[in-house]
C-alpha cells in the first residue's frame, strides 16, 4: 500500500470518501462526464464488504411485494449487462457475468404454500418467473436434494464475479482522469460557513466543494457535520465459504432460498452465504457461522459433504436505519451520500453512479431515486415527509 504526505493542500473538483464498489462507481461516473474526482480509501480499494459479497444480482427472488426498494433493484439490473460490456470495453479487464438465472426451491409444506403463493403474485405483477415440478427442477438442477416440494426459476436473475468488477472500475476511473488514494483515512469535513469547502485527511487536505460519502457501514462517523445530519447506517455481518470439488462447480443456476444462496463460479467454487449477523464491526469468521451455512447447504445438495473448504470470509454490509440505501444531498450543502445498500451493493453500484452524477451535476433527481434521499431521516429539517418513501 502506498503512502504520501503533502504539506500543501490538494485540490478535487469532487471527493469520494470509500473506494468500495458504489465509490469507485459514483468516481467513475463523475470522472467520464469530465469532473477531476479523487477516491480516499482508508484500506486496499475495494477490499470490504464489496471483495467479500457474492455478486447476485436477484431482486426478482429477493423481493415479494413491489415497493420501491425492489423497483430501484430491478431498474438496477436492467442496466447491469450493459454496464459489463462497457466496462469491458473501457479497460479490457475480464468480468465473469452470469445470465443462467436463479432457482428457489422450497424443502417443506409451509415453503411450498409460500412459493405458490409467490408465484401467482409475480405473475399478476409482471416478473418472469417458471413454476418447476420436482422433476423439472432436479432435471435443471441434478444435485439438488430429491427432499424439494417443487421450485421457481427467475430467468432474469443474474450474478457477476463482484471482484472482477471492483477492479475493472478502478481502472476506469483512472483512465478517465480519476485519482485514487489508498491508505487515506477522512478525518472530517471542512465547511466555509455551513457548506463544503474540503476535506480534512491523514494525509493532508483536500480543497474541494463536493464531497460523496461513500464509507459503507462507517458513513455516520464522518466528522465535521452537525449529529443530526449524519446518516444511521450501521454494520451488519456477513460470513460466506467457498467449497472447490472438481473443474466444474455443482449447479448451473444459482440456488437461492431465504435461509442460504450457493453462486456457481466459472473457476469451479461454489460460494455459500451468508449469515446475517448484528455483530458491530467484528469482522470476523466463526465457527457457529460456518457451520449454520454447511447445515443449509446440505439440506439442499446433500452431496456436497465430499467437496473440500476452499476458503471462508466476512464482510460488513452498510445498513441504514430503514433499511433501504441512502443517496443523494445531505443536510450539508456539497455533501451527498451514498450508502446503506445492505446486500444490494453489487447490483445497485451502476445505478448509484447514474442517480449521484444526475445529483451532484445538474442537480437532479430522478422518480427512482426519491423514496432513498438522506431527507427522510430528518424531515423536520427538509421539508421532507415520511409519506415520500411510499410514492
Amino acid at each position: 500500500m502506498r503512502k504520501w504526505r503533502s504539506s500543501v493542500a490538494q485540490r478535487s473538483d469532487i471527493v469520494v470518501i470509500g473506494g468500495g464498489i458504489i465509490g469507485l462507481a459514483v468516481a467513475r461516473r463523475l470522472s467520464l462526464s469530465g469532473s477531476a474526482v479523487t477516491v480516499l480509501e482508508r484500506h486496499r480499494i475495494g477490499r470490504g464488504a464489496s471483495w467479500a459479497a457474492a455478486g447476485m444480482l436477484a431482486p426478482h427472488c429477493e423481493f415479494d411485494e413491489p415497493d420501491p426498494y425492489f423497483v430501484l433493484c430491478r431498474t438496477g439490473l436492467e442496466r447491469y449487462a450493459d454496464f459489463i460490456e462497457t466496462l469491458r470495453e473501457e479497460t479490457g479487464c475480464p468480468i465473469d457475468y452470469n445470465s443462467t438465472g436463479v432457482v428457489f426451491p422450497a424443502l417443506s409444506d409451509r415453503g411450498q404454500a409460500r412459493l405458490e403463493t409467490r408465484y401467482e403474485r409475480h405473475l399478476r405483477d409482471g416478473v418472469s418467473v417458471d413454476r418447476l415440478s420436482v422433476r423439472e427442477a432436479r432435471r435443471l438442477e441434478p444435485n439438488l436434494t430429491n427432499g424439494i416440494r417443487m421450485a421457481l426459476r427467475y430467468p432474469d436473475d443474474h450474478q457477476v464475479e463482484n471482484r472482477d468488477v471492483v477492479t475493472a472500475l478502478a481502472q476506469s476511473v483512472l483512465k478517465s482522469g480519476g485519482v485514487i488514494r489508498e491508505g487515506v483515512s477522512a478525518r472530517k469535513i471542512l465547511l466555509d460557513g455551513h457548506r463544503v469547502a474540503g476535506v480534512d485527511t491523514t494525509e493532508g487536505t483536500w480543497k474541494t466543494q463536493t464531497v460523496v460519502n461513500a464509507m459503507g457501514c462507517r458513513a455516520r462517523y464522518l466528522d465535521g457535520i452537525a449529529p443530526a445530519w449524519r446518516v444511521p447506517v450501521r454494520p451488519v455481518r456477513g460470513q460466506i465459504l467457498a467449497l472447490r470439488g472438481g473443474a466444474a462447480p455443482p449447479f448451473h443456476h444459482t440456488i437461492y432460498t431465504s435461509g442460504v444462496y450457493m453462486v456457481p463460479r466459472s473457476d469451479g467454487r461454489l460460494i455459500i452465504g451468508a449469515t446475517v449477523e448484528e455483530a458491530g464491526f467484528r469482522d470476523e469468521v466463526t465457527l457457529g457461522g460456518v457451520m449454520q451455512l454447511f447445515r443449509d447447504a446440505l439440506e439442499l445438495a446433500p452431496g456436497l459433504k465430499t467437496w473440500a473448504l476452499d476458503s471462508t470470509w466476512s464482510g460488513l454490509r452498510p445498513v441504514a436505519r430503514d433499511g433501504w440505501p441512502v443517496l443523494g444531498a445531505t443536510g450539508t450543502p456539497g455533501l451527498f451520500a451514498a450508502t446503506g445498500h445492505g446486500r444490494n451493493g453489487i447490483l445497485l453500484a451502476p445505478l448509484t453512479g447514474d442517480l449521484l452524477a444526475e445529483a451532484i451535476l445538474h442537480d437532479r433527481v430522478p422518480s427512482v431515486m426519491r423514496p432513498f434521499l438522506p431527507g427522510r431521516f430528518y424531515p423536520a429539517r427538509t421539508g421532507e415527509t415520511n409519506d415520500e418513501r411510499d410514492r
